[in-house]
Formats: C-alpha cells, sequence, structure tokens
C-alpha cells in the first residue's frame, strides 16, 4: 500500500515538474504577446497614415520582419528580467535559444529575400545618382534608345532593369548579384571611373528569351540568315539594334 502510495507521489512530482516549466514559458509569450499588442499601434502609426490602404508582398514582409525582432526583444527581456528565478534551467536556456538565435535567423532570412526583391527594380537602380541619366532617359518618352522603348511602350512590364542585366537561369541571377555587389562597392569607395562602360559583353540570351521565336522575330530573313551566330554570340543583337542606353556624351544633358 505504501509503496503504490510512494510511486504515486512520485509521479505527481514529475509531473509538477514538467508542468511547473511549461505555463512559466507560456506566461512569457502570453505576457510579451500583450506587451507587443499595446506597442505595435505606436510604432506603426506614422508608417500606416504615409502608405495607401492595401499591403504589397514587400511592405509585408518587412512588417513581419520587424514583428519578428519585436518578438524575440520582448521575449529576451521578460526571460532575463521577470522571470529567470521562476523558469527551469532547461527552459530559461530554451527561450534564451529561441530569442537569440532562432528569432534573428528568421529575421535574417526575411530581410534578404527582402533585400533581392528590392534590388530588382528600377528604383534600385535610381538610388545610385552615378545611374541618373540612364534612368532619366529610360523615361523619357522621346528617347530612341532601347532601354526607353522597352520601358515607355511597356514591352517589359516591371523591372525592366533586371530583366535586361540577369542572365537567365540559377546561375544567372548569382552571377548578377555578384556583380551588383561590384557595383556597390565602386559606388561606396567612390572609385569607378566615369565615362561608365558595361563590363564584358551583353548576351544576345537575354534578348532571344523574349523576342526569339516570336513571329515578327522569326519572319526576319536577317534573323533567320544568322541564327546560328545570334545563339552562339558572334553578332551581337546591338549590332543592328542599339544603341541600348545613351552614349557618354549624351548623358550630361540627361542627368
Amino acid at each position: 500500500m505504501n509503496s503504490g502510495s510512494g510511486e504515486a507521489d512520485g509521479k505527481d512530482v514529475n509531473r509538477i515538474m514538467i508542468n511547473k516549466p511549461l505555463r512559466l514559458a507560456g506566461k512569457v509569450w502570453l505576457h510579451g504577446g500583450c506587451l507587443l499588442a499595446f506597442l505595435l499601434p505606436w510604432g506603426t502609426q506614422a508608417w500606416a497614415d504615409s502608405v495607401q490602404p492595401g499591403l504589397s508582398a514587400a511592405e509585408l514582409r518587412r512588417d513581419v520582419g520587424i514583428v519578428i525582432v519585436l518578438v524575440a526583444i520582448v521575449v529576451l527581456l521578460l526571460v532575463e528580467f521577470v522571470f529567470r528565478k521562476k523558469l527551469s534551467r532547461a527552459a530559461y536556456y530554451l527561450l534564451l535559444l529561441i530569442g537569440l538565435f532562432f528569432l534573428p535567423a528568421l529575421t535574417l532570412l526575411n530581410a534578404t529575400y527582402l533585400l533581392f526583391d528590392e534590388t530588382e527594380k528600377v528604383s534600385s537602380c535610381a538610388s545610385c545618382h552615378t545611374m541618373t541619366p540612364f534612368v532619366n532617359d529610360l523615361h523619357n518618352p522621346q528617347s530612341t534608345t532601347l532601354a526607353a522603348k522597352h520601358y515607355t511602350n511597356k514591352w517589359i512590364a516591371d523591372h525592366q532593369c533586371y530583366i535586361c542585366h540577369t542572365g537567365y537561369g540559377v546561375h544567372g541571377t548569382l552571377q548578377a548579384k555578384l556583380e551588383g555587389m561590384r557595383h556597390w562597392w565602386l559606388y561606396v569607395t567612390g572609385t569607378w571611373q566615369e565615362p561608365i562602360r558595361y563590363n564584358g559583353t551583353f548576351p544576345n540570351a537575354n534578348c532571344l528569351a523574349c523576342h526569339g521565336g516570336t513571329p515578327k522575330f522569326a519572319g526576319q530573313v536577317i534573323h533567320q540568315a544568322q541564327a546560328e551566330d545570334l545563339a552562339t554570340d558572334r553578332v551581337a543583337c546591338l549590332t543592328c539594334h542599339g544603341p541600348p542606353h545613351p552614349p557618354p556624351d549624351a548623358r550630361a544633358s540627361a542627368k
């Protein structure tokens, strides 16, 4: 009889030892959620007053990142200064792990994705003043450059700079990102050279990805005769269809 009672008491003790840290951890998240619910309206009011109704995907990712950071900060503050003496060692280190590593990792992944998404926009290229003549020409309906024609006629619906200047496929996208980092380094160090020139040769594959196979393209005798040369970059599309951007002597007036 006593043995059975002792076994039951032991189970009760174990149950209490397991449930108590879980309840305390739940209180941490409950208090954190209440504090966030109080702070978020204050933190987002100024932003909400400055934008149109409706969220874009980029804005949503940005807001999610901000919320994750706030959650991590609140959890760490509560764990360290409110519930530290009440939490078991395991629960304490688990919550620290979540606040210091897991939530920041989510924020980093979200920020990286948002950064890559934002750099595809024309506005990202326009943020560097060295690109001002090119972007101004892009918006000029009187310009005869390929970039302006594609932009003003909406031949490319969106992300016009990125579509033309990024190789298609995973390797092309990675190469474009590395080239973008090189451009950024030259910009922040002020070591770029004027006039700005395209580094390397522009691949015909970027043009053919949209134009190749269309009836208008396939119907041109010159395209049929030089199909192999165009496919292997022995003849550049820009030889006949340039210039893609204003030449150096015309950029000063486009600033």
